[in-house]
This record gives C-alpha cells, structure tokens and sequence, in this order.
C-alpha cells in the first residue's frame, strides 16, 4: 500500500495510517521495505505545551586589551516559564545553570592526554567558579499558563545553562572587536585575537 506521507502518523514504535487506520511497528515496514528507514520529523504538543522554558541571555563584560583578561560584570537571564511552583528553587535553578555556564565560556578546560585520561586529578587542578568569578545575576521571568509538568510548570535548569557561553563570547566581541569560537575563552585566546586583528 503507497500513502501520502501527510496521511501517516508516527507513533510508539511504529506508523498508523490514519485514513485507513492500518498500522505496522518499524520492524514491520524494514521487513516488508527490505533496506532500512529514513525518517525525518518534528516535535508538536499543542496539548500539554512545551518541555522546558525558553531563556535569553546578556552578559557585560571588561576586557583588559593589555592581557586579554575577561571579567563579567552583569550577566542578565530572562525566562519565559509556565508555572513556578518554588520561586526559591527555580531562581536557584538559574543561577546554578547561570554559574555552571560562566565556567564552561571562561574557566573550565578538560584536559586530556592522546589515551583519553584526564590530566587534572582534582579541584586543585581544574578549575571552576568561585565567589569572585560571579557577576552581577539579574532575572527577569514571565510565567506563562501551559507547561507539560504539574500544575502548568515547566523544567527550567538546562535552559539557563545553555545561552551563557555564547552570551560572554558575543559581549566579547561587542567590546573589543574580536570573535572567540573555542571554550573556554581564555586570557591567552583574547590577547592573541587582540594582536592578530
């Protein structure tokens, strides 16, 4: 039977045809095909709303021209959340997701040697934020009446972490011009974008 793709549905495993209410698990089309599938598609839930809040991100930064030293001196998140059902833990959430993001663009390097072994052996060695890596936190939120969770609430940890690096590289660039694309930005990749302008 040939159908129209718009008249397929894509469900638990398998494919309904809707006109004809006729369905077969993938293991059924490989079968009957004899070559795998291909698919292509998308993610609509128009009925329980989105998985996760959207989030946008500004950082503002100083950047020594002379050392290529970065510091951020406001970082401002906004989020557009379904219900918040903690407001301490959500903020929480965001700032946690803000700082994990602040070392992943500025301070954090996983080093490894050519076998994959990691070459720090501990805190000491590698890495992360501390209390004076941490700007100014600003955070605006519009909750919104839909989300998949209870009582219309949405995740909102991932989504803070996920604009961070890119906000500090784009302020970067707004002040002095140069574009770092490798994390993390580093003193050295500032000064040798700076010399190299």
């Amino acid at each position: 039977m040939h159908a129209a793709r718009a008249e397929l549905i894509l469900y638990d495993g398998g494919v309904t045809h809707g006109r004809a209410e006729r369905r077969m698990s993938f293991a059924e089309i490989v079968r009957a095909n004899g070559k795998p599938l291909s698919a292509e598609g998308h993610y609509v839930n128009m009925a329980d709303g989105p998985e996760a809040s959207l989030v946008a991100q500004v950082a503002e930064v100083e950047v020594d021209e002379e050392t290529g030293e970065v510091r951020i001196k406001k970082l401002t998140t906004a989020h557009n959340t379904g219900t918040i059902l903690n407001p301490q833990t959500n903020q929480g959430q965001i700032d946690g997701a803000v700082i994990m993001g602040v070392g992943y663009g500025l301070i954090e390097n996983l080093a490894y040697d050519e076998s994959g072994k990691v070459l720090a052996a501990n805190l000491g060695e590698y890495k992360i934020p501390n209390i004076q890596d941490i700007p100014e936190l600003k955070t605006t939120i519009l909750q919104s009446d839909f989300g998949s969770g209870p009582y219309n609430s949405m995740s909102i940890g991932e989504t803070a972490l996920i604009p961070t690096a890119a906000a500090i590289a784009n302020a970067i660039e707004d002040a002095v011009g140069v574009r770092i694309k490798s994390l993390p930005i580093t003193a050295e990749k500032v000064l040798t974008a700076l010399k190299d302008r």
